[in-house]
């Protein structure tokens, strides 16, 4: 019962994370542009998130 609130909580702070990450990559790439290195650098950590998210959806 402990574990399955804990992976809930951890999968409900991931998914604000990745909210959080989308806001923030929109503002990268108004500021920097589409295909800037910054941008396409942030892209790819927003990306491995979102895998992480879709793992833990997975497993529970």
């Amino acid at each position: 019962m402990i574990k399955e609130s804990n992976e809930k909580l951890n999968i409900n702070l991931l998914l604000e994370q990745i909210e959080k990450m989308r806001e923030e990559l929109v503002d990268i790439g108004l500021r920097d542009g589409l295909t800037a290195p910054s941008t396409l650098e942030y892209s790819e950590l927003l990306d491995e998130q979102i895998k992480v998210y879709q793992r833990l959806l997975k497993e529970t």
